[in-house]
């Protein structure tokens, strides 16, 4: 129990039989509404007819009846305006209701086959059924009820993410919880963005844990579909004839758990899987089902098949606490469906050329290059600046010849237009003794620093880099190799007070400043 300056507590807890209910009191004990709780509840539109205009849809729980798995959940929007005509932003509407019924809570949306309108997904709480919506110029119209044509042997139903794949072509959701002796529900249906029919589902149970609400996404190819469960994460070709059963165990958690310093007692919250997210990097990013942790992992190439796709437990260290969050975004980068039926707008798919690379650990010569370009770019070509002949392959490895500084060129086409985007890569060299280019990027987050610190390299690919942190009296108290990229220093053991940070490839200074350990 914590109690506020007014000796009344700031949080409790009321047992509702099997269920329970979170709230808060303000100064003057009056309960405080717990807010929007949940994953993937609010999501942000552009309005299909009016310029710097959009919807945000939001769900929240009627919590008139005190049996949580039994309430009513609602699916609002508000309407606003803002944009280089309107940078303060004018609200239109808000809290108008569009349903109200047993929903998991999470919502997706998927782009309409001619890239104007949407199509929003609310899965029910049963796991086999979902509402969906065309968002148009004409407004918000519900379009149907889908029933998966499963049987309903969930005792109360679940709750659990829901994504649509980058293509449009596939929706799953999990439905997970403590709800039948066997587990949750993973649901995997195709989807006509056309129609906004979904179409030969196909479910698989999936142990669950704890009553959480599990993860799931997709690769950026369209050609894989990811689920968690904290336990493990499971890889599933969705080129196979029967996708669900073309199960492949990609992770298993190793039971990390993070510590925050400024618990006394050394509690630890599981740095498990619990849900998903594709980013613009093209990586999945894992959030775990702690109630409270820094900490993330993530799926660095989920393109691969099987363990190729890599698995990095506990890799990502955030600069504030996280409660299961998994950013909502929409499809923007979906396409138009060129050639199909509703393709009736013509809104041309022209590739926007986009790329990430990593330096192999062992030989900084060595890179391997990420295609996230998107808009349906259907050829490559790479120019590594070095005068080695040019590669058509999506997303190459190459070996450079020598260290020095090299302009690395990606363009991308398809029938309608190409584009082209380069990047200046410096390996084995930095800046002060490289003439002709600025200092190496590099920067130290946070700053001051209460546990982890994130050191991260910018286009500058070090030979041998390596952080040393030196107290006043000119004692090294921390050392360790670093690499391009992000990387995570474990400062715990630091007293608080001022330290000095030198950065070094070899005998090369790249950089060097202060430090602040609290």
């Amino acid at each position: 129990m914590i109690y506020n300056q007014y000796d009344r507590p700031i949080a409790d807890t009321i047992n509702y039989g099997e269920n329970w209910e979170y709230f808060k009191f303000d100064s003057n004990g009056t309960i405080i509404p717990g807010g929007i709780g949940g994953i993937q509840v609010a999501q942000i539109l552009p309005d299909p007819l009016v310029t710097d205009r959009y919807y945000a849809f939001y769900t929240t729980v009627d919590r008139s009846n005190p049996n949580l798995f039994y309430n009513k959940y609602q699916i609002l929007y508000a309407q606003f305006e803002v944009g280089k005509r309107n940078k303060e932003g004018n609200l239109i509407s808000k809290d108008v209701k569009i349903l109200e019924d047993s929903l998991s809570g999470s919502i997706t949306t998927v782009r309409h086959g001619h890239g104007r309108d949407w199509w929003l997904i609310a899965p029910r709480r049963n796991g086999i059924e979902a509402n969906i919506f065309l968002i148009d110029p004409e407004g918000i119209h519900f379009q149907m009820r889908y029933h998966t044509g499963m049987a309903n042997t969930q005792r109360r139903g679940g709750v659990g993410q829901v994504y649509a794949s980058p293509d449009g072509h596939w929706v799953s959701w999990f439905s997970a919880g403590e709800f039948t002796k066997n587990g949750g529900r993973l649901i995997l249906s195709r989807f006509d963005r056309c129609t906004g029919q979904l179409y030969d589902s196909s479910m698989k149970v999936v142990e669950s844990h704890h009553g959480m609400g599990m993860g799931v996404s997709f690769s950026p190819n369209s050609r894989y579909l990811y689920m968690s469960n904290q336990k493990y994460i499971y890889q599933y070709n969705l080129s196979h004839a029967a996708p669900l059963k073309s199960e492949n165990q990609v992770a298993v958690y190793d039971g990390y758990g993070y510590i925050f310093p400024e618990n006394p007692t050394g509690w630890s919250w599981s740095v498990d899987f619990c849900f998903l997210g594709l980013a613009p990097d093209g990586r999945i990013y894992v959030s775990p089902s702690s109630g409270g942790t820094r900490m993330m992992s993530v799926i660095e190439y989920p393109n691969e098949r099987g363990s190729g796709c890599t698995v990095r437990q506990h890799s990502v260290v955030l600069p504030t606490v996280i409660c299961r969050g998994i950013p909502n975004f929409p499809p923007y980068r979906m396409v138009p469906e060129d050639g199909s039926t509703c393709d009736t707008l013509g809104i041309d798919n022209h590739p926007v050329a986009k790329y990430r690379y990593e330096a192999d650990s062992t030989d900084y010569l060595r890179l391997r290059f990420t295609d996230v370009s998107y808009y349906r770019p259907e050829v490559w070509i790479w120019d590594f600046g070095d005068g080695s002949p040019r590669v058509n392959t999506q997303s190459p490895y190459h070996i450079f010849p020598k260290k020095g500084t090299y302009r690395v060129c990606l363009t991308v086409s398809n029938e309608n237009s190409s584009n082209t985007v380069y990047r200046e890569i410096t390996l084995g060299t930095s800046g002060n003794e490289d003439s002709g280019r600025s200092a190496a990027e590099v920067t130290l987050y946070p700053n001051p620093v209460i546990d982890y610190m994130l050191v991260t390299l910018g286009d500058y690919v070090p030979a041998s880099g390596e952080i040393t942190i030196v107290d006043l009296q000119g004692k090294i108290v921390a050392r360790q190799r670093i690499y391009y990229g992000q990387n995570t220093v474990d400062l715990r053991h630091l007293a608080q007070g001022l330290y000095a940070w030198i950065l070094r490839d070899g005998d090369n200074i790249v950089k060097e400043g202060k430090l602040v350990k609290r």
